[in-house]
């Protein structure tokens, strides 16, 4: 069975930001039938964006240092609350994406009490979607951890990397496609609450605007599984915020804190019902 390389955002981390598209080749209703509970029938497109997606944690983690670096707060606000569970498969993939953009973020910031803190959710999430393995205490230790030398996004990236071998070694490809919306969508809505009344220099608006634009790689992800359920779900749901992202994508450098606010506030009530 085909090893795909794929990690995720908000965080995304998220998020799930990234590269742009690489222009991955959809799914026609003419065209063949694929089995997309299969990873070895997936098209060539679909493992394409993939292997692009994989760079989302690192740029969001950059933006993370960003905001540190230019003095933004922490905002627990923002995030999870530790306790948060999640009901199905679908929405357990999602969480596990999500969480892991919080605790990238809770390290970056130095909390590493709340990063701890949402650990336990992470693991028993995983282990309710079948993927504990991946997510072993002594990593989310070291991600937790204070050690500046530790390199938080790589370790995390590993872990997403064992989750989606395990996830393909059941035949559930879909689930890893969640797991990289969850983190996308995460990463998105924290990083434009933190932006919506202060954009503080030209790199934190430089890394936002990219963070935005993998919304292609995303959207052409989802595309693959549009017979599935829960993605196309997904999907309609992300497509409603094209509007807002268009005024982020279409100029980086003139994009005002009102547009991220007006973002912000619409990613927010999206990811209230998605996860």
């Amino acid at each position: 069975m085909n090893k795909l390389q794929l990690t995720l955002v908000v965080l995304s981390i998220s998020s799930i930001g990234l590269l742009p598209s690489c222009g991955g080749e959809e799914v026609a209703d003419t065209g063949p039938k694929y089995n997309f509970e299969h990873a070895d029938s997936l098209p060539t497109g679909y493992l394409k964006e993939l292997g692009i997606v994989k760079t989302n944690i690192e740029v969001t983690a950059r933006l993370y240092q960003k905001m540190v670096d230019k003095g933004y707060s922490f905002s627990e606000g923002a995030l999870l609350s530790a306790g948060k569970s999640f009901s199905g498969s679908a929405k357990q993939a999602m969480g596990v994406g999500a969480i892991g953009s919080d605790i990238i973020y809770c390290a970056t910031f130095g909390q590493n009490q709340s990063a701890i803190s949402r650990m336990e959710g992470l693991l028993k999430t995983a282990g309710s979607l079948g993927v504990s393995e991946a997510f072993d205490k002594s990593i989310m230790e070291k991600m937790a951890s204070e050690d500046t030398t530790i390199n938080k996004s790589v370790l995390l990236t590993k872990a997403y990397l064992k989750a989606k071998d395990q996830l393909f070694s059941d035949e559930r490809a879909q689930l890893a496609t969640l797991m990289v919306v969850g983190g996308w969508v995460e990463g998105l809505h924290i990083c434009s609450q933190m932006m919506k009344e202060d954009i503080k220099d030209k790199e934190v608006r430089l890394g936002y605007w990219e963070l935005v634009n993998t919304f292609d790689n995303i959207d052409h992800m989802c595309k693959v599984f549009k017979s599935n359920a829960d993605i196309s779900g997904v999907e309609s749901q992300i497509h409603e915020l094209t509007p807002l992202m268009n005024k982020i994508k279409k100029n980086e450098k003139k994009y005002k804190p009102a547009d991220v606010a007006a973002l912000a506030d619409a990613v927010s009530s999206m990811r209230g019902s998605m996860y």
